[in-house]
């Protein structure tokens, strides 16, 4: 039974590396054709090429070809071993990281962002009222909602929890930095397209902010994520409606294909 589990362990993390370098090519013509949200979507491709994985290939199901060879016993058992304490220390330090947030939270020495992935809430600096006026305030209480409102935090726990799974696998930890990224940048064009007129004071308020000295696995973080990159999204129109539906069916037709392939293999 060991053997069959790190056989799948394998499949899984050779299947997920493979969405990610899919993803990483098509996320920037992607967000250039059907804007930020449709780009972060296309990190969905990378689950549903690991749940793929775990099914019974074409060849299998159809009982041609030669069948997966597991490793041996005694082999397979060192691997599961490996892998399961590599996953728990990485654990811990994820738990880590995110109580060192929480304590620098605690003193005001941390946010604007969202903290908590299952009870998500607000935390903010202790210098937020004199750092940002009332309009930049407004526009970044109303960025760290969108986030709440999008099921951003509930995001970041996946992606932690694919971090700690794969820990062994640096294309794993590769796509969760790109994929915070373009979560921020969605955000942000969510935040836009409620109201359009905010863009300069947005961009001000983003430049006023400090980054964080303390990261966390988990908290969407206003100031966490290259300043200049979403300063300069600000300026680009986000795409027309037909586009965004488009992209949408576009992505929905890339997941089925991108299981089929997997599955297929």
């Amino acid at each position: 039974m060991i053997e069959l589990f790190v056989l799948a362990l394998t499949r899984v993390q050779v299947a997920a590396a493979a969405a990610v370098l899919l993803v990483l090519l098509l996320r920037v013509p992607v967000r250039n054709l059907f804007g930020a949200r449709l780009a972060y979507g296309l990190w969905s491709l990378v689950p549903a090429a690991a749940a793929a994985s775990v099914f019974p290939s074409l060849a299998e199901t159809l009982g041609v070809g030669a069948p997966a060879a597991p490793l041996a016993p005694g082999l397979a058992i060192r691997v599961a071993t490996l892998w399961l304490g590599g996953a728990a220390l990485f654990t811990g330090f994820m738990i880590w990281q995110e109580q060192r947030f929480r304590r620098a939270a605690a003193r005001g020495k941390a946010g604007p962002a969202v903290m908590g992935a299952l009870w998500p809430r607000i935390v903010l600096p202790a210098d937020f009222e004199t750092r940002f006026d009332a309009r930049e305030r407004g526009l970044i209480l109303l960025h760290e909602r969108t986030h709440i409102r999008r099921g951003d935090p509930i995001a970041n726990l996946i992606v932690a929890a694919c971090r700690a799974l794969g820990w062994c696998n640096p294309l794993i930890h590769l796509g969760a930095a790109f994929t915070r990224i373009d979560q921020e940048l969605a955000c942000d064009a969510t935040v836009l397209a409620l109201k359009s007129d905010i863009r300069g004071d947005y961009a001000k308020a983003l430049l006023k902010v400090s980054m964080f000295r303390t990261a966390s696995p988990l908290a969407c973080g206003w100031g966490t994520h290259p300043l200049i990159l979403r300063v300069s999204f600000l300026k680009r129109s986000e795409p027309g409606r037909r586009r965004e539906v488009a992209g949408f069916i576009g992505l929905i037709a890339l997941s089925v294909a991108t299981f089929m392939a997997v599955w297929s293999l």
